[in-house]
């Protein structure tokens, strides 16, 4: 437990650094206009769903590596960390070519009868950040793979140090040289160009938590490429539809009008704030349960899995009590009409009601199932809840009952509820802990 605290406060940080530039980052737009903004909303469903893929290969990544850091094998571990960064590079590179070609004919056919502002400012919002996706695919490589081994401190410096650049990036050339939604692209390319080149230098240094070469990165090992893609083809087909589910909502969500499209854009931002210490637990979780079974101690991994998701509900109470006699401070930020305010208020005072109730046991707690290999049940209940519940339920309450964009919302939290219960029911039986993993 004690290396595990001393592993959960990088993680921490790490979040508080990534949410709450995001935060500055999007006021920053926002102060610009509302049509950036509403771009900026439109267009990142669509770019999470593309880079759900390769964020679903460093997860799965980040699992192995941690089973063989269990196992004592540093060799795999090497191995398994550089197995990871060519899949997820050539994963990257490949979105990256679509999303450029293709970004146009996608957000018409996705947003028909969207204001042609808008649009266009969505089209070079798009365009401009895929061409970021490969540089960050190796970041998101080492990160997992350092994550895996449990050197969240590497992680917490390499994050804090590419998401500050991204912050002066952005104030350079949104406040100071008028970009506006084209210089929010720009930041991006810049800090994750510099946040590759750094991984690539920490990840191959001699005497580093782990240090790879060429052959571990170019010889391709079957058995581990077969590891990974077993653990990250279930996660990566759970992303994939859930942000296909976030990216129906927001077709549907268009249809209440640019004050709902851009109260949701602001309320998603802030409330990254809430859940930023749920998240680095979610992470841990991961690495810690991980690590046990790749020791195979199956009790002990139970026991980081019951201790994380009170820990998970402990960090949410905590950043609620955290969050509320700031929020008004954070939400001017965003410089948002009092209308868009008071409706972004409501929005977080939904989610907050669900928080402490749902939150850490509809993702912390998949993040233990995850790691001793139960991926496929976790796919399987994820996708039928979003798109029963927060897809929906969330149409029929947005639309059909009136509620607008809070029904959206209200559906959010349900889904938590409906999801987590599952998982809770899973986690108290015996299959999650039976999966075989790893391949000789």
């Amino acid at each position: 437990y004690r290396q595990g605290f001393g592993m959960l406060i990088p993680l921490i940080l790490d979040q508080l650094s990534i949410n709450l530039i995001s935060v500055l980052a999007t006021s920053m737009i926002s102060a610009s206009s509302q049509e950036s903004v509403s771009a900026v909303s439109l267009v990142n469903p669509a770019i999470m769903l593309i880079t759900a893929l390769y964020g679903a290969i460093a997860s799965g990544g980040a699992v192995i590596v941690a089973q063989y850091k269990g196992r004592g094998d540093e060799e795999r571990v090497r191995l398994s960390a550089g197995q990871s960064m060519l899949a997820i590079f050539s994963a990257a590179l490949l979105c990256s070519v679509l999303l450029i070609a293709g970004a146009r004919p996608l957000l018409g056919l996705l947003y028909r009868g969207l204001d042609p502002a808008v649009m266009e400012k969505a089209v070079g919002y798009m365009r401009g950040f895929s061409c970021s996706l490969a540089p960050y695919s190796i970041y998101a490589a080492a990160f997992a793979a350092f994550r895996g081994a449990g050197a969240t401190k590497v992680c917490m410096g390499m994050s804090i140090t590419m998401n500050a650049i991204y912050l002066l990036a952005s104030i350079l050339f949104l406040n100071v040289l008028k970009l506006d939604i084209a210089g929010t692209a720009l930041a991006y390319n810049v800090a994750r160009i510099i946040g590759a080149a750094m991984s690539l230098v920490l990840i191959t240094r001699p005497g580093g938590a782990i240090c790879i070469g060429l052959r571990h990165v170019l010889t391709v090992s079957r058995p581990i490429l077969r590891s990974i893609a077993r653990l990250a083809v279930p996660f990566a087909v759970e992303q994939i539809f859930f942000n296909g589910g976030t990216l129906l909502a927001q077709t549907y969500m268009v249809q209440l009008g640019a004050l709902a499209v851009a109260a949701n854009a602001v309320g998603n931002s802030a409330f990254l704030m809430l859940y930023c210490t749920g998240t680095a637990v979610a992470n841990l979780t991961i690495t810690l349960v991980g690590q046990c079974v790749g020791r195979g101690d199956r009790q002990l991994a139970r026991q980081y899995a019951r201790g994380m998701l009170l820990l998970g509900t402990l960090a949410s109470l905590a950043s609620i009590a955290l969050f509320l006699p700031l929020m008004n401070g954070i939400l001017s930020l965003y410089a948002p009409p009092e209308e868009t305010l008071s409706l972004v208020r409501r929005l977080l005072y939904i989610a907050m009601a669900g928080l402490p109730l749902f939150w850490a046991l509809s993702n912390v707690l998949p993040n233990a199932l995850r790691a001793a290999g139960d991926a496929g049940f976790t796919t399987a209940v994820s996708l039928v809840s979003l798109w029963a519940v927060r897809v929906g339920l969330g149409y029929v309450l947005a639309l059909p009952l009136g509620l607008g964009v809070s029904g959206v919302w209200v559906a959010m939290v349900l889904e938590w509820a409906a999801r987590g219960l599952v998982f809770l029911l899973r986690y108290r039986g015996e299959a999650w802990l039976s999966k075989k993993t790893l391949e000789e």
